[in-house]
């Protein structure tokens, strides 16, 4: 709620009504409410939940419960939200205040959506926080904005649709007494094979196109690219990574015979992805379009754990979703700073800059360290958990995804070579006072989840365990006839 009216006053602020706030205002304001926000976030487990009638007639409730997963990665997402608003205010220097209002009510969705506990609701949280992003990219975005905003909608738009459908067929198909997770629960598990694996595919394209996994990825290397120079923005859309989120919290537990039907496949899918974005990051010679398949590569291993319906490979992947928002979007700063530096993304006009910028050299460095899974650093509980679950359901898939570990220190080292190491050209800045001010939410969030993961994994495996329930209680051999 805080981030939402937030978002609101900036959003007329930035109209220019009378005694609308100054920029320093505007920047104040979010700062203030991206600090308040954490500051709830951290107190969130084990608060009361909140229950309203919202639409009696269709059966959807306004349900919010911090138990769970979601308070793990609201925690996460508003840590990762103070850098990415002080950068902004910093960054952006046309229409800020509409910038950081667009920032805030994202927020806001995100929020929503890691909380809701009913299915149209979390469907509407979804579809909210699509607007700003693509706003975000359409207005500030680079000169390839448009062409990426449409492939961006198109992808979007269509999973979306098929989410809609499922969410409105759901209830009546199988008879729940409300939208409800705790109604839908007692009622899917009782469908046909044929009518949860009708429903899971529903899901499916949706949460791929958010995940994102091959064949549905492409969008994304376009929306990095294409995004405000800053970073900002693709920091935002890594915490908009919420496809693995939507798995793990509504179509595993609400579908399982289908989820040991079909998730023998998307492991499989997943653990190609994996590969795939590694390979391809590794060849890139723009910084955004290699950080985006790396990024693409992480998803790939949050799906082995998710599909591979293990305990460990559960808890693992929505760690390891929450780990992202700070190695990927901490190079995606990076990625800003560097550009303010040298005007371009290209890795060929890079070289020795550690000669001149060492300090900055060693920032990347040890984000770098983070997102390529070093023991004791964010991403390694993620990663490991999700490949002792996958290997648990796929030796082989789950040795691809292993390749995906490897390959993932090769371009993590080659790109700090590039960028660092050889011939210096032109002398660069190093990072400045307020540059590592910045980062310093970034670099204590890796530090957290590196050294002390058991918090979060407690509140994580407690939803996790209701998966491994629903798929043990699913009869072993349902109907393929006889759909409700």
């Amino acid at each position: 709620m805080i981030p939402l009216l937030g978002g609101l006053v900036l959003g007329l602020s930035s109209l220019k009504f009378p005694l609308s706030p100054n920029l320093l205002s505007q920047r104040a304001i979010a700062l203030l409410v991206t600090i308040l926000t954490f500051v709830i976030a951290i107190f969130l487990p084990g608060s009361e939940s909140v229950e309203r009638t919202w639409i009696p007639s269709f059966g959807a409730y306004f349900s919010l419960s911090a138990d769970g997963a979601g308070s793990v990665l609201v925690l996460a997402s508003s840590l990762v939200m103070i850098p990415v608003v002080l950068c902004a205010g910093l960054r952006i220097r046309e229409r800020t205040g509409a910038f950081l209002s667009l920032l805030l009510l994202m927020q806001a969705g995100l929020n929503g959506l890691f909380l809701a506990k009913d299915l149209v609701l979390f469907y509407v949280f979804w579809e909210a926080t699509l607007i700003p992003s693509l706003l975000m990219l359409g207005i500030w975005g680079r000169n390839g904005r448009r062409q990426a905003t449409i492939k961006y909608l198109i992808y979007a738009v269509a999973g979306s649709l098929l989410m809609l459908v499922t969410v409105l067929a759901i209830k009546p198909i199988s008879g729940a007494e409300s939208y409800r997770l705790a109604d839908l629960l007692v009622a899917t598990t009782t469908l046909s094979l044929k009518t949860q694996v009708w429903l899971f595919l529903g899901f499916s394209v949706a949460f791929m196109v958010k995940l994102p996994l091959w064949p549905l990825h492409s969008w994304l290397a376009d929306f990095h690219t294409q995004n405000h120079p800053s970073g900002v923005a693709d920091v935002a859309g890594t915490l908009y990574k919420v496809g693995g989120y939507g798995f793990f919290a509504w179509a595993l537990p609400l579908l399982p015979a289908a989820a040991v039907t079909v998730g023998p496949f998307l492991l499989i899918l997943a653990a190609f992805t994996a590969i795939y974005g590694a390979m391809v990051a590794i060849a890139q010679n723009e910084l955004k379009r290699l950080l985006a398949f790396a990024s693409i590569s992480h998803m790939g291993i949050v799906g082995v754990g998710l599909f591979g319906l293990h305990l460990a490979g559960l808890n693992g992947a929505v760690y390891l979703l929450a780990a992202q928002m700070f190695t990927t979007g901490g190079l995606f700063l990076i990625s800003g700073m560097l550009f303010e530096r040298q005007g371009s993304f290209k890795l060929d006009k890079y070289g020795g800059l550690a000669a001149s910028a060492p300090a900055l050299a060693a920032v990347t460095l040890f984000i770098l360290f983070a997102s390529i899974g070093v023991p004791g650093l964010a991403n390694f509980p993620g990663e490991f958990l999700s490949l002792v679950g996958a290997f648990q359901a796929n030796p082989v898939a789950a040795a691809l995804a292993v390749l995906a570990v490897i390959a993932a220190g090769v371009y993590g080292v080659n790109l700090f070579q590039r960028l660092y190491q050889g011939n210096q050209g032109k002398p660069v800045r190093d990072i400045s006072p307020m540059e590592l001010f910045v980062l310093v939410p970034v670099l204590s969030g890796i530090l957290w989840l590196g050294v002390s993961p058991a918090p979060q994994l407690e509140q994580i495996e407690s939803q996790s365990r209701v998966i491994v329930d629903q798929v043990k209680a699913s009869p072993s051999g349902l109907a393929v006839g006889g759909d409700r």
